[in-house]
């Protein structure tokens, strides 16, 4: 009786549901969805790949989950969902049988409209989308040539000169400034795929990174084998964890790092991958993952003839004759897995990984990186679990290096209520811990020399209101960079979003983040080690107007305070219009910002609307304006171009940057051009 009535409700709402997704671009939803992303991480020394979550979400549009079939590994690739979230999803299904329909998800504990209709182009039903398991028995000559192929170029470049293409310059690039990307990729359903990516930086002669995987997936024994580039992903990221991972972040309170295991790589990092094969198996409760790889790396010889390096040059920019020089001159091979069994709601697994170089690695020794790894093996390995128990999951990993030095890391997610959430994290990390792979929760870029303790809350005091935020305190045992006696330090942020109508949303952030760091005063020789704070403050605005014109406004103040140094302080203000046309294929977004800081100190982040697959979050410091437009065509159904152009024009500097990127005029132009052609 109870389905029946759900029958009879989806049978009177539908169509409007129906009739509002309808009106939502599932690309404009995944940029949505990456802008929010970026928005809300409010670590700088985290590294996003913005590009790997259009990937995902992209992925998705085309294979969506089936709620019905679904696992929590499925679910926990909408990185958007809490774990409740994900918890009450599956709760739901197991309460009430199959759902009916993906509307049924705006009903889930913890759920709104806003959230379902974000997800709707990511999920379905079994009945609702049959593609997928049809591919289940799909021959091979199927998979080779009933799938969709896409092709994506790319070109960008610098209207101004920079001095490395002049020719009088001491340091010459040896290319154009002309920036050149392609990608081919090939996909059937969820278990065929293979690309193909090109690069040519500014400043190179060629292209110079060439990437590439075969990806084939399946329900049986052998889940996953890719052959060519991949990433991999294992517990808490204390042994390895490549590509996207977020740090701290005041929207949301996922502080659990959600593995994905190995999967092919499509991006354009010249260092963070693997080359060789990776298969991904399942026995019973066994999950498997192993992985074998040798590839080439850019580093600073110090001696060719006993073959020893210095430094791993991480830009992968081969524009000079050193850099040229510095390219793939070192072998690295590495081997590695990761094991886990599962038993209803307890998870363990265990992680290993090695690698070696084909040269002796000693680095330039400095008091502060003394304990670094500084040798040209190094193998690490560590145990993890997690426990999820009604609506809290526990979950910790522990490691060790080569030396036997460890990194540990313990923490919480908490469901208090549906409009309450909590989760506590404390890491560990020895200050001679080495792991050249690991990217663990932390506050600096490393997953060495740091002892904290995070916690983060998120709570709906009222239906429109939302708060969330964040407390970290941290320790330094050892010295770090630009910072010459073990110190420690806190940080905090918060966010309170309000939307008082469908088509109108806002949110004040606030940060602050308190520190050391070496300062020497004015006619000094000696650096001291001082307090250094920096707080931002922004209010940002969203609205619809006339169904179809999108308007957001922001202003941002910021502080910086070091020592005994007189305070340095800034602002942003930027205006953003959007506007799809309804008769014509055209999306146009452009935006214009006003800034004034005192200098980089008090500089401002803001990410901005980009072509597909690609994002720009430039830093806004000193004074000036900046613009930009970005417009997307659509030739076809198969068929879309894009073109952006960008300007910063600063009012208070003479020339920009310098070295071999110096631009001698205060304005800095770059213009980009994409074609995606879909087949």
């Amino acid at each position: 009786m109870k389905k029946f009535s759900v029958i009879l409700f989806f049978v009177v709402i539908c169509v409007k549901l129906t009739a509002q997704e309808s009106q939502n671009d599932p690309i404009k939803i995944i940029i949505d969805l990456v802008e929010e992303v970026a928005a809300s991480n409010e670590d700088e020394n985290s590294e996003i790949d913005l590009e790997q979550i259009y990937e995902q979400f992209a992925n998705l549009l085309n294979n969506p989950i089936d709620l019905n079939a679904a696992v929590r590994a499925d679910l926990e690739q909408l990185y958007i969902l809490s774990d409740f979230q994900i918890s009450s999803i599956l709760e739901y299904i197991k309460r009430n049988g199959k759902m009916l329909s993906k509307y049924e998800l705006a009903f889930v504990h913890g759920f709104n409209n806003k959230l379902a209709e974000s997800l709707y182009p990511f999920v379905s039903v079994g009945s609702e989308y049959e593609y997928t398991a049809k591919s289940d028995t799909a021959k091979f000559n199927d998979m080779i040539s009933r799938g969709k192929h896409q092709i994506i170029v790319r070109a960008k470049q610098l209207l101004e000169k920079q001095a490395g293409y002049k020719d009088d310059a001491t340091t010459k690039f040896q290319g154009s400034p002309l920036s050149l990307y392609s990608r081919y990729s090939y996909q059937y359903s969820d278990r065929l795929k293979w690309n193909i990516t090109t690069e040519k930086d500014a400043g190179e002669k060629y292209f110079d990174f060439i990437s590439g995987y075969i990806q084939y997936d399946s329900k049986k024994f052998l889940k996953r084998l890719i052959v060519g580039d991949f990433q991999a992903q294992f517990g808490q990221g204390l042994v390895l964890w490549n590509g996207f991972g977020i740090g701290k972040s005041v929207v949301g309170t996922t502080v659990r790092k959600r593995a994905r295991g190995v999967y092919g790589y499509s991006s354009t990092d010249e260092n963070k991958y693997f080359r060789g094969t990776a298969a991904n198996m399942q026995f019973n409760a066994f999950n498997i993952s192993l992985f074998v790889s040798h590839k080439n790396r850019d580093a600073t010889i110090a001696d060719s003839a006993n073959k020893v390096f210095k430094t791993l040059q991480t830009t992968g920019l081969h524009r000079t004759n050193s850099e040229i020089n510095n390219k793939n001159s070192v072998s690295e091979t590495a081997a590695g897995g990761n094991i886990n069994y599962e038993y209803k709601n307890l998870r363990i697994g265990v992680s290993a990984l090695w690698h070696g170089f084909g040269a002796d690695y000693m680095r330039d020794l400095q008091p502060y990186n003394m304990f670094e790894l500084n040798k040209s093996t190094n193998y690490n390995y560590s145990a993890d679990a997690q426990w999820m128990w009604k609506r809290m999951i526990l979950f910790a990993e522990t490691a060790f290096d080569s030396n036997t030095k460890n990194a540990s890391i313990i923490g919480a997610t908490f469901s208090l209520e549906q409009n309450i959430q909590l989760s506590l994290l404390y890491r560990n990390y020895a200050r001679d811990y080495q792991s050249l792979y690991a990217q663990s929760f932390s506050d600096g870029t490393k997953t060495e020399n740091e002892e904290g303790f995070f916690i983060t809350t998120t709570f709906s005091p009222l239906r429109n209101v939302n708060f969330s935020g964040y407390f970290d305190i941290f320790r330094f045992p050892w010295l770090k960079y630009r910072i010459n006696a073990p110190s420690g330090g806190y940080s905090y942020a918060f966010r309170i979003d309000y939307s008082p109508t469908r088509n109108m949303k806002m949110y004040i952030n606030v940060k602050q983040k308190n520190n050391k760091e070496n300062y020497t005063p004015t006619n000094g020789h000696i650096a001291q080690t001082v307090d250094k704070s920096n707080f931002h403050v922004n209010y940002n605005l969203n609205y619809t107007l006339l169904g179809k014109l999108q308007m957001q406004n922001r202003v941002e103040y910021a502080t910086f305070k070091r020592g005994s140094e007189p305070d340095e302080k800034g602002f942003m203000i930027f205006q953003d219009i959007a506007y799809n046309f309804t008769k014509f294929p055209l999306n146009i977004s452009l935006r214009y910002a006003y800034f004034n800081t005192d200098s980089w100190n008090t500089r401002i982040y803001a990410y901005e609307n980009d072509v597909l697959y690609a994002y720009s979050v430039p830093a806004y410091y000193m004074k000036g304006q900046r613009w930009y437009f970005n417009l997307k065509y659509s030739a076809t159904k198969q068929i879309s171009l894009w073109l952006r152009a960008s300007q910063t024009i600063y009012r208070n500097l003479e020339s920009i940057s310098s070295g071999t990127t110096k631009i001698d005029g205060n304005k800095q132009t770059e213009i980009k051009a994409q074609i995606i052609i879909k087949l």
